[in-house]
């Protein structure tokens, strides 16, 4: 019983391989750029709904009206800031934020923007108070404020190449991202 050891692969088992191996990078590929892009979106989304669920809780916690402004579009960006001449806890809290005491201008706590989160767009933005793109809560009960009995709720539209979600904010003070009915959306998500 003479058996011959085969040292190595043949060169059609290695080009097998190899065809195998690219079939699968050929399909994965996709796949992964898909999953980052819907990764990134949801990222944005969840920063954003903390951002408003964090000011919502300030503004109650420190019996002063935040505010926070958009701007939309492919270079997007909101503020969070202490609106001037807001009273007495207003002026305490422009001091702890390093700004002036007097409250002549706004004074930023939180600036964020889309070079942070490649490949989103920030679509319609439209609130309760004016202007149409800045959110405001009431210290008083954490509400969102109002203008003209607006009873609609206020909303960013936040996008990437191939989804689509929605941070909504109740009346109440309530956050959170649906999805736009009919459009291709995140599955972590319900419609709107």
């Amino acid at each position: 019983m003479n058996r011959k050891k085969n040292a190595g692969f043949t060169l059609l088992e290695t080009m097998i391989v190899v065809a195998i191996v690219g079939i699968l990078a050929a399909i994965a590929v996709p796949s992964y750029q898909d999953m980052l892009e819907r990764n990134r979106l949801k990222q944005v989304a969840e920063a954003l709904k903390s951002d408003l669920q964090w000011m919502r809780n300030e503004t109650i916690k420190q019996s002063c009206n935040l505010q926070a402004s958009f701007t939309n579009g492919a270079a997007w960006s909101y503020q969070i800031f202490i609106p001037p001449a807001a009273g007495t806890a207003c002026a305490l809290l422009h001091v702890n934020h390093g700004c002036d005491a007097a409250a002549t201008a706004n004074c930023n706590i939180r600036t964020v923007n889309s070079t942070q989160f490649t490949g989103t767009t920030m679509g319609t933005v439209a609130f309760f108070s004016s202007p149409t793109t800045g959110a405001e809560f009431d210290f008083r009960r954490g509400e969102a404020k109002r203008s003209n009995n607006n009873s609609n709720n206020g909303r960013v539209e936040l996008s990437s190449s191939s989804y689509i979600v929605k941070i909504v904010v109740a009346s109440v003070g309530r956050v959170r991202i649906c999805n736009i009915a009919g459009s291709n959306g995140l599955s972590s998500y319900i419609d709107c």
